[in-house]
């Protein structure tokens, strides 16, 4: 990969391409079980019951945005809303039997080819801790 003027791409370029590729192979798992990349991402985010307002910040998804990809996912029984325990006017919303046995199968799914295979477990480790170490400069 190289710039138009062909020098060597900077970090941020190879950074967006790798999470291009990343997002890719998402929406490819996504599809393959019928979701779209959005409700992919919500299931994803679902290891356990959250409210409207954390599944959209982990989703980097404004509100109406959430609402609309929940109430479809509703629909089709994978996700539900309960009575949030603290506070009686929000709602958790779950996943369902059914919305566990998909998220396991998106996550079997990326984990078959992912775009950073390629590298030796190694790379692969070391690129995690400098990311990591670069994510959580606190």
């Amino acid at each position: 990969m190289t710039t138009p003027e062909g020098e060597p791409p900077g970090l941020t370029a190879l950074l967006y391409a790798a999470t291009a590729r990343l997002d890719a192979h998402f929406a490819a798992c996504a599809g393959a079980i019928g979701l779209t990349a959005s409700q992919a991402n919500a299931v994803h985010e679902l290891a356990e019951p959250l409210g409207m307002r954390e599944l959209g910040r982990r989703m980097c998804c404004e509100p109406p945005n959430v609402t609309f990809v929940v109430d479809r996912l509703v629909e089709r029984g994978l996700v539900e809303r309960r009575p949030h325990p603290n506070d009686r006017r929000a709602k958790l919303i779950a996943l369902t039997s059914e919305g566990a046995e998909l998220r396991a199968r998106l996550f079997a799914g990326l984990a078959v080819d992912p775009p950073l295979s390629g590298l030796p477990d190694a790379d692969r480790r070391a690129l995690r801790v400098l990311l990591d170490r670069a994510l959580n400069d606190d």
